[in-house]
């Protein structure tokens, strides 16, 4: 995350989103604490449904604020690999994060005040 942060600041603040970009950034490093470790096969770059999903439904269960807003960042991470051209894994893992993204986000709308409806939906619905 660090290499990447630069770049995605500057990518950030040319787009008009609400958020403070360290927050965001502060979200991703939460978020990349839960995911599992990125070693030389791995990378930030090219991230596996089946885990994103995992560690979202996980961080939601621990808690709801952070792991909404790590879906919301990571959201926006998203689109920053893809506009930059740095996503490096394939075109389909690409649009099952982004699915899995939206469906968490749309769940949120719908969520009770805990939040376990959201971590349930979105760990059951990918488990591998």
């Amino acid at each position: 995350m660090e290499s990447l942060a630069p770049a995605f600041i500057c990518w950030y603040v040319q787009h008009p989103f609400r958020t403070d970009v360290e927050e965001v950034l502060a979200s991703l490093i939460l978020f990349f604490r839960f995911y599992p470790e990125i070693g030389e096969n791995r990378s930030i770059t090219a991230l596996k449904p089946a885990e994103v999903a995992e560690r979202l439904a996980a961080l939601i269960i621990h808690t709801v604020h952070d792991g909404v807003v790590a879906t919301y960042s990571l959201m926006l991470f998203l689109h920053f690999l893809h506009d930059s051209g740095q996503w490096s894994g394939n075109p389909e893992s690409y649009r099952t994060v982004q699915g899995i993204l939206l469906e968490i986000i749309s769940l949120d709308m719908r969520a009770t005040p805990n939040g376990a409806p959201t971590a349930a939906v979105v760990a059951a619905a990918h488990a591998d």
